[in-house]
């Protein structure tokens, strides 16, 4: 009985940490270990897994219910969408996706600034 106790509570431990691994502000402190040890390989998996959790948390942005689109006409329509394709949220999202090709990179990058955090901004 009480080892499957402790091979429970290992589990839970074990699903735990793995969660803690994926928190942004632990994959940003061992992105920032990997620059400092000057580890490409390691720099440049975090890095994309920073990238990762943003473009995930970006989803949102884009789902067709919260883009306004204008349906009361096909031209109207069609303008939104090209809107929405050339807009903040499409260009952020492409900086992040273009994050590999950036110069310095995986040592000396700057992730992008969401559209809704950025003073001034407007659609």
């Amino acid at each position: 009985m009480n080892e499957s106790i402790y091979k429970r509570l290992a589990q839970v431990e074990a699903m735990a940490n793995a969660q803690k691994a994926e928190l942004m502000e632990t994959l940003q402190a061992a992105y920032e270990r990997a620059c400092a040890a000057e580890d490409a390989e390691e720099a440049a998996e975090l890095a994309r897994k920073i990238r990762n959790k943003l473009l995930d948390s970006s989803d949102k942005e884009m789902t067709l219910d919260r883009l306004g689109l204008d349906t009361s006409s096909a031209t109207k329509f069609i303008a939104s969408l090209a809107k929405i394709f050339t807009g903040r949220w499409a260009k952020y999202r492409q900086l992040l996706r273009d994050l590999p090709e950036q110069e310095g990179f995986p040592f000396n990058i700057e992730f992008p600034t969401p559209p809704d955090t950025e003073e001034g901004e407007s659609e």
